[in-house]
């Protein structure tokens, strides 16, 4: 099989990081490869593996985690926007190693420390815009109760 410009091209851009099959196949088309061109050297990536989205999106998820206490949901978004499948991208997220529970008491407990009066509204927004579930928030901010003042049965948002 002739080695094909766009497939050295693609070998190059694979060592430097990590990429999905989404961003390289529009990096190489920005770089001026016919869509051709670009499709056979994306293939040929698949299958001598060194392109696979799946692992792609059990990296990210395990990177994330380690460094940032985030949702299912933003990672899943973060996973799609990169070009990962909806489903992969799900069942990379719902497989990672802490639970989304420990992540959100996690980012309570962090966000508490940074400001200690910081309202049930505000750690509610913030939990949200981190990406975790309403139901979560409440039950989370709902226990930490005590740390900050009763909370409102009609849960996040009513205060």
């Amino acid at each position: 099989m002739a080695t094909s410009s766009a497939y050295v091209t693609a070998l190059r851009m694979l060592t430097m990081r990590r990429l999905t099959e989404a961003a390289l196949f529009a990096k190489l088309e920005r770089k001026g490869f016919s869509e051709d061109e670009v499709r056979a050297a994306v293939a040929r990536c698949k299958v001598e593996r060194y392109l696979d989205d799946r692992l792609f999106a059990q990296l990210h998820v395990e990177s994330a985690l380690e460094r940032r206490n985030v949702g299912d949901r933003r990672i899943v978004a973060e996973l799609v926007r990169k070009g990962v499948d909806p489903d992969a991208a799900r069942a990379a997220a719902s497989a990672g190693e802490r639970p989304e529970r420990d992540r959100a008491e996690a980012a309570v407990q962090r966000m508490l420390r940074v400001e200690p009066n910081r309202s049930y509204a505000s750690l509610a927004r913030a939990l949200e815009r981190l990406g975790f579930p309403t139901p979560l928030i409440y039950d989370v901010l709902r226990d930490h109760a005590a740390e900050f003042g009763p909370l409102s049965e009609e849960g996040p948002g009513s205060v």
